[in-house]
């Protein structure tokens, strides 16, 4: 495998994020949606909402994760592990799978009241993208505070 982020071999865009996977690359783009503001390379956070119903279902911080594995990878495999931080006693969350999942490959499961999984349920034969939106939605002292992971999935054929 030739990093071609590393080589400077890629033609990602200045604009783009160059991502390396077995045998290629990935040019990324990571923009924040309107009334939200870049706090790092990987994170927006939101700058305001307007009433209790707005702040209890768009996300206070959503944040982008890329993952790479190869087609070989055995299933179930826990790909992806979210909770907040710190927790607290008394947390509780609930995941959700709100986009990118349409084929099933994925599902989500609770190890505790503030850890949650994603996981690989079923094999992926051909190298696939794909574009998860998992949401944590965090009740903690009587209000939902909402967190969304975007997380790229690369599965590329297993090296020989």
């Amino acid at each position: 495998d030739i990093d071609e982020c590393a080589t400077g071999t890629h033609n990602c865009s200045a604009a783009e994020t160059c991502y390396n996977i077995q045998g290629g690359f990935r040019c990324l783009s990571f923009e924040c949606p309107s009334n939200y503001r870049k706090v790092s390379d990987m994170r927006c956070e939101r700058i305001n909402c307007f009433n209790y119903l707005e702040c209890q279902n768009t996300p206070v911080r959503i944040t982008y994760y890329q993952l790479n594995f190869q087609t070989n990878i055995v299933v179930p495999a826990h790909i992806f592990r979210i909770g907040p931080s710190p927790a607290y006693a008394g947390d509780n969350i609930v995941l959700t799978i709100t986009k990118g999942n349409e084929e099933g490959y994925f599902s989500t499961r609770r190890l505790n009241s503030y850890t949650g999984i994603v996981y690989l349920q079923r094999q992926v034969k051909e190298p696939k993208d794909f574009l998860l939106d998992v949401e944590m939605k965090l009740w903690r002292q009587g209000t939902y505070t909402t967190f969304l992971a975007k997380i790229y999935i690369f599965i590329t054929a297993h090296a020989y």
